[in-house]
């Protein structure tokens, strides 16, 4: 009996390491409005007041995105990673992906809304998923902030612009894949438009961020989103 429950943990523990994915985390799929199903994964506490929708970069959702939606989860936020490349036959970032991608998180973000216990929405984007974020937040998408880490405005967004919730910028200033001055142009166009922003830029980092500035990225979104959460 004994040898039989350790096999079956055995077996249990080598799925978890071929999915990626640790107790706690559910993989789920979501419909939306046109019939289009998205899947994703959640992570965190399903009945916590703050939801996060997390939006991975173009390498999809890779252990890197995994380790940053544990981390906001043990923060207390229910957390939802769509895995927004379903909803589009390439990858490529064209105009019509971006206005896709911007659909599903916004797809998302009322999914957060759905639940009952629900009494903020965030949203937060790495690289090519923080433009997504910026797509759907010059859109007007019902979030009360967004956290930009390393991305940028797409240009047919840029011109035409609705307006944007409470935003946080971060980005390096190495970044040789999108270079530093498509922040400084967001923080010029916030200054422009009146907008709540917020940025921080790391003088020795490149596209990403490692060590002590992931950990005060971190902790900047945290206290951002802290102070937009009514």
């Amino acid at each position: 009996m004994h040898r039989i429950s350790f096999l079956v943990v055995l077996w249990f523990l080598g799925a978890l390491l071929v999915s990626g994915q640790l107790p706690g985390e559910t993989s789920k799929r979501l419909r939306s409005g046109a019939g289009a199903e998205t899947a994703y994964d959640e992570f965190g506490d399903p009945q916590s007041a703050k939801c996060l929708v997390l939006l991975h970069g173009a390498s999809g959702p890779v252990p890197f995105y995994r380790d940053q939606a544990r981390f906001f989860g043990d923060e207390g936020f229910r957390v939802l990673m769509p895995h927004y490349f379903d909803s589009t036959r390439g990858q490529s970032p064209s105009p019509e992906n971006y206005r896709k991608w911007a659909s599903v998180t916004a797809d998302f973000v009322a999914e957060c809304r759905k639940q009952a216990s629900t009494k903020a929405v965030f949203l937060i984007g790495f690289s090519l998923g923080s433009s997504v974020a910026l797509a759907a937040g010059s859109q007007n998408v019902s979030v009360n902030a967004i956290a930009d880490w390393y991305g940028s405005l797409p240009d047919e967004f840029f011109y035409q612009m609705k307006g944007m919730p409470p935003l946080l910028i971060l980005h390096g200033e190495r970044d040789s894949n999108i270079p530093i001055m498509n922040a400084q142009q967001l923080v010029k166009l916030c200054e422009m438009k009146h907008l709540d922003c917020e940025h921080h830029f790391y003088a020795d980092q490149e596209h990403g961020f490692q060590g002590a500035a992931l950990e005060d990225a971190r902790q900047r979104t945290l206290t951002f989103f802290a102070e937009h959460a009514k």
